[in-house]
């Protein structure tokens, strides 16, 4: 038996799958379970049946942090897509200068957010940030970047924007020198201007990396986590107070473990479901 898993290389592949059913498989089945329990730390679990999603459900600030998740995709994956296009645009040539900068860009992606979001919450401090006291100095009023609802959510679509750049441009830079040189040769003997040749040429055929892109820039930002910890800890009030940390507050503040085992089910359906409506938006447009 065992030369015939070896022959099948299949037992090449078992580690691999061991670590997927450990780690990805199991916690995920395990949160749909526990979900269907009450579990307060202090005494053993206790099956409710659909007790905590009906309690969800009614849940004011559950929804609001669905809310609050929603705007900020609406404002962070925008920026996301279109500043790392823009950098791939100008650096996808392959020079020594565009080497450096694309490693330049690319360095935010590489630090640890909670270092790299320390450094933001200094720069958007509202009496000694740098941000405003360039203001100040150019004899504008200083934003109160981390004090009023708007403003704290532009700041954290900022930070995830600043994160995320470095990588979403590589994915571009990738697709830009694959697109056939043939299609852009062709534009331009038909008297396609540069951006005739970009919008109806290059863009198009780039469908695919425009795809993982918006949805690797969906993936991160659904994600947000620690970023918002550092810099807002959800607030002002609970205007930043996204579903990552909703669950999180609910779990270890509330040590209400299975109430937030329910709300990674519904986080993980509503994620499920931005995810397939893109899908087919990509579809209905090829």
């Amino acid at each position: 038996m065992i030369r015939s898993l070896v022959r099948s290389r299949f037992i090449f592949v078992l580690p691999g799958l061991v670590f997927l059913v450990l780690f990805v498989a199991v916690p995920v089945i395990s949160v749909f379970i526990m979900g269907f329990f009450k579990w307060n730390l202090l005494s053993p679990p206790r099956f409710v049946g659909l007790e905590n999603f009906k309690m969800l459900l009614k849940d004011k600030w559950f929804w609001n942090s669905v809310w609050v998740s929603i705007k900020l995709l609406l404002l962070a994956v925008p920026m996301q897509f279109f500043v790392s296009l823009g950098l791939a645009l100008c650096l996808y040539e392959e020079t020594t200068a565009s080497k450096i900068l694309r490693a330049f860009f690319y360095w935010p992606y590489m630090m640890p957010a909670v270092a790299g979001t320390t450094m933001w919450k200094w720069l958007l401090s509202y009496d000694i940030g740098l941000l405003n006291h360039i203001l100040r100095t150019l004899g504008l009023p200083p934003v109160p970047w981390l004090i009023k609802p708007f403003p704290a959510l532009f700041s954290i679509a900022l930070l995830r924007t600043w994160g995320m750049t470095g990588l979403l441009m590589v994915m571009f830079i990738t697709g830009l020198q694959n697109v056939p040189q043939d299609y852009i040769e062709a534009a331009m003997i038909d008297g396609a201007n540069r951006w005739q040749r970009f919008w109806y040429v290059v863009f198009p055929a780039m469908s695919n990396t425009n795809l993982l892109v918006l949805m690797t820039a969906i993936a991160h930002t659904l994600r947000s986590f620690a970023g918002v910890y550092v810099l807002t800890t959800g607030g002002p009030g609970y205007a930043t107070t996204i579903i990552p940390l909703y669950i999180y507050q609910t779990a270890f503040t509330q040590f209400r473990i299975g109430y937030s085992y329910a709300a990674s089910v519904i986080y993980f359906l509503i994620a499920f479901a931005i995810a397939m409506i893109t899908l087919k938006l990509r579809e209905s447009r090829s």
